[in-house]
């Protein structure tokens, strides 16, 4: 017996792809302004208390931006040579590299595919590879589209706070590298 297969039935999308692939591209873009934004202060952050470090301390100025976060970490935490004008700094960027740093990765390195759930609203799969111990590490994770507006929320606050609080510091080293 020949059967003919049956042809597939289109399933009508009720969303536009297009406008679906530019909101989720709009919010990964909002997020690295962000992200940028942060990185920016840290690293102004860090020529300002090299400018003004006492002559017997060193300010390390390290490539990688997760490593200016540990050297900036290091210059105003406790024992560092900036720990006295940097105390409430020290307190938003562990807040900051707490909350976002795994998110930063997430959203900067891994490979997403985007989704429409039934009530039209995008879902983000997102796949890594990483390297840990020599062995590949894979992850999988899901975000839809309310967890990620809230997530850049909290991002934006969080940003906003350290970026803040990293401008007074840059002022407090200013007032130093003048007195010297």
């Amino acid at each position: 017996m020949n059967a003919i297969p049956e042809q597939p039935v289109p399933i009508p999308i009720a969303n536009n792809w297009g406008a679906i692939y530019t909101a989720v591209n709009a919010w990964r873009g909002e997020c690295m302004h962000h992200f940028s934004s942060v990185e920016l202060a840290v690293t102004r952050t860090l020529l300002a208390l090299e400018a003004a470090r006492p002559d017997d301390t060193t300010i390390q100025l390290r490539h990688l931006i997760g490593q200016r976060f540990e050297d900036l970490a290091k210059a105003i935490g406790p024992g560092g040579p900036f720990a006295h004008e940097g105390g409430g700094a020290a307190g938003y960027l562990a807040h900051f590299r707490e909350r976002q740093e795994a998110f930063r990765a997430w959203l900067c390195h891994g490979n997403i595919s985007v989704s429409v759930d039934s009530s039209g609203h995008w879902v983000l799969v997102l796949r890594t590879l990483s390297i840990r111990g020599r062995q590949a590490e894979t992850g999988l994770d899901v975000i839809d589209q309310s967890t990620a507006e809230r997530r850049l929320q909290e991002l934006r606050t969080d940003g906003r706070k350290l970026t803040a609080a990293l401008g007074n510091l840059r002022e407090a080293a200013a007032t130093r590298q003048a007195a010297k």
